[in-house]
């Protein structure tokens, strides 16, 4: 049975932190390795894991950010096979067997992601997050349209780090997407329809920092095209077009209707074959607060469009 490493990045959440580490030693695979990284916690998270010390891995170092704990974690791991969870995220009792299961089936590919629940700050469930866009192995020109791989699911084999790189620290808040990006550049990507993880919402961050979101966005676009030069003048609109559409969602979750506009115009312009960023686009000029409400009613997270 080949071990599996699960990085837990964690950082003043003591509390789910713990609910995390619990489900993880809750899995029906027997061989798996825990390493929690503590970036730079203020809280009492180190005290809350004490209990767990003789099960798991505890790291401390300086804050630095989730992607700087992730690679940390990976260079220390002793497994064959990574997991990603975020400290606030739970895996459910088949999520590694039923991963390694698949990685072991098709040798071939480097890593595999799962269907969702999205939960809130309490577990309830809002609803299921699955992914219709992985219905083959080379995914990489379907991802770069839009993030459709939930974090927290994914689990890799070690050695796809080695060639696709370890998380850009410089990046935040789409670092899951740049590292996802260039993994299914070098590997054919596995899919589970079936919710494993269960993944926390939050979109506060996003929506209070758009500007910061939309320039790593195209960071990471940009950094994807240099890596793939051959892509075609069309796709790139179509990739630009999705950038611009999302970040006209989270100006308009945010009464910023004029920059909303804005944001929707060039979606079309750069895409004129979509009709929906058309009709929305003409919405947003019409009535932007009752587009609000409609963007309101669904659960919000940033997977793109």
């Amino acid at each position: 049975m080949k071990k599996v490493s699960v990085i837990i990045p964690a950082y003043n959440k003591a509390e789910l932190t713990v609910e995390t580490v619990e489900s993880v030693l809750a899995q029906t695979y027997g061989n798996t390795e825990i390493i929690v990284i503590d970036d730079g916690s203020t809280d009492n998270t180190k005290v809350k894991l004490e209990p767990y010390l003789d099960r798991i891995k505890y790291v401390y170092k300086k804050n630095g950010g989730a992607c700087s704990a992730r690679n940390l974690g990976i260079s220390i791991a002793r497994g064959q096979y990574i997991g990603l969870l975020d400290c606030d995220d739970l895996y459910l009792p088949e999520k590694i067997e039923l991963s390694v299961n698949y990685l072991e089936d098709h040798p071939d590919f480097g890593f595999v992601h799962s269907a969702a629940y999205f939960i809130d700050e309490k577990g309830k469930i809002l609803r299921t997050f699955s992914s219709g866009d992985n219905r083959c192995s080379w995914i990489g020109k379907k991802l770069l349209l839009k993030n459709f791989i939930c974090n927290s699911t994914v689990v890799a084999k070690k050695s796809c780090f080695e060639k696709s790189g370890v998380f850009d620290e410089e990046i935040f808040t789409p670092a899951d997407w740049d590292m996802w990006l260039r993994l299914a550049e070098n590997y054919k990507t596995g899919y589970i329809d079936k919710p494993l993880t269960m993944y926390r919402v939050s979109s506060a961050y996003i929506l209070k920092n758009t500007e910061l979101f939309k320039n790593e966005e195209r960071k990471v676009l940009e950094k994807a095209f240099k890596r793939n030069n051959k892509l075609s003048r069309r796709l790139k609109g179509k990739i630009f077009a999705n950038a611009h559409f999302r970040c006209a969602q989270n100006y308009i979750l945010t009464d910023q209707f004029a920059k909303a506009k804005k944001e929707m115009f060039l979606s079309f312009c750069k895409n004129k074959f979509n009709l929906i960023f058309f009709l929305i686009w003409v919405y947003s000029l019409i009535a932007p607060k009752s587009l609000k409400i409609l963007l309101e009613k669904k659960i919000f997270y940033n997977f793109g469009s």
